[in-house]
């Protein structure tokens, strides 16, 4: 049996589930593998199935639509091949699939997003279905799953995120203002808003710098920036680049990881990697994957929000926790995510042929 790795989802600017998507790709190392999209470059395949640009993330807004209409058209032999989706795009017709549901954050915030809303809620039920086993990044999404689709527990399988260590790394970064730096912000659940409702405890000492925040939320950010009258303390970027992202990370006096939910949260273990201290929301997954390698918060609560930010300047402090970050950076290492990710698909598919 040969493996299907389905990368038709892929923009040319991919985030999360694109760097996620890119680094599960290499297991086409292992396995005899085809690509549905584009293979990376340092992935040697036997042969793919080109898709068009316009369905990748990133495409327009009717990216989504196309995508599954061009999807359903795909159907392997499930006796021949096993087709693995590292994000939720799985096949509409295929029987026996894998797909990857990182979180279910739609579920709990269906406004900031309709679309996803309704393929989770009406879509992925049916999916499900056909799918031989589905994997997720997390035992707090494992959990998630489980329960809001009632699917047996043995067919749920943890294949965590994974950090670049290599790339992301400590870095001597000039800034003439201290900031907390805040990433991949575009949506109400990373919770901008409230860190700026507590700026009390944080905007004599530091800017705040925010990435990837668009959109409606963006326009409501602003209005409570000009309310509080934080306009000269808060600056906005749009999508960065790789290398502004690691410099940002670099020059940060911590970053800032307030969101009220998560499948995972990759920005955390990438702040640790580069030596820059984390305050974290005090939620189930931040535990799972930082454990006490970060200074936590307790949602809405200006008083522990505030503690946390006085807690920079307790160095010994701050050099504990990041000793603790990197043991969690290693934990999440990228050799270890592509080893749960081979076991996950052997014990989906144990005649899989290696390469």
């Amino acid at each position: 049996m040969k493996l299907v790795i389905n990368l038709s989802m892929l923009g040319d600017k991919p985030t999360g589930l694109g760097v996620y998507s890119l680094v599960c790709a290499r297991i086409g190392r292992t396995f005899k593998a085809l690509v549905i999209g584009k293979a990376p470059a340092d992935v040697s395949v036997e042969g793919s199935v080109a898709s068009p640009v316009s369905i990748g993330i990133g495409g327009g807004k009717l990216a989504a639509i196309k995508r599954q209409l061009w999807m359903r058209k795909l159907d392997f032999d499930s006796s021949s091949f096993l087709v693995y989706s590292p994000t939720h795009h799985g096949l509409p017709s295929q029987k026996g699939q894998v797909i990857t549901i990182h979180d279910l954050i739609c579920l709990r915030f269906p406004r900031q997003h309709i679309v996803q809303y309704l393929f989770f809620k009406y879509v992925a039920p049916r999916l499900l279905r056909k799918c031989a086993a589905v994997f997720t990044v997390s035992e707090t999404s494992r959990r998630d799953i489980v329960a809001t689709y009632r699917v047996d527990p043995s067919r749920v399988h943890v294949v965590p995120n994974a950090v670049d260590a290599e790339r992301f790394v400590p870095g001597e970064v000039e800034t003439h203002v201290p900031y907390l730096l805040m990433v991949g912000a575009r949506y109400t659940h990373k919770n901008v808003d409230d860190v700026l409702r507590m700026a009390a405890s944080w905007k004599d000492r530091y800017r705040l710098v925010v990435t990837s925040c668009a959109g409606k939320y963006r326009a409501d950010l602003e209005k409570i920036i000009e309310a509080m009258g934080l306009r000269s303390h808060v600056e906005f970027r749009d999508y960065v680049s790789a290398d502004d992202l690691l410099r940002l990370y670099q020059g940060c006096s911590a970053l800032v990881y307030a969101s009220k939910w998560e499948g995972f949260g990759i920005p955390p273990l990438e702040a640790l990697a580069c030596g820059r201290p984390v305050i974290a929301s005090d939620i189930e997954v931040h535990r799972e994957v930082l454990e006490g390698a970060a200074l936590f918060f307790q949602l809405g609560n200006e008083g522990s929000f505030g503690d946390a930010i006085d807690a920079l300047n307790d160095y010994g402090r701050i050099n504990e926790l990041l000793a603790g970050g990197r043991l969690r950076v290693a934990h999440y290492s990228q050799p270890n995510a592509l080893a749960a990710l081979k076991r996950s698909l052997l014990a989906v598919a144990p005649n899989l042929e290696l390469v």
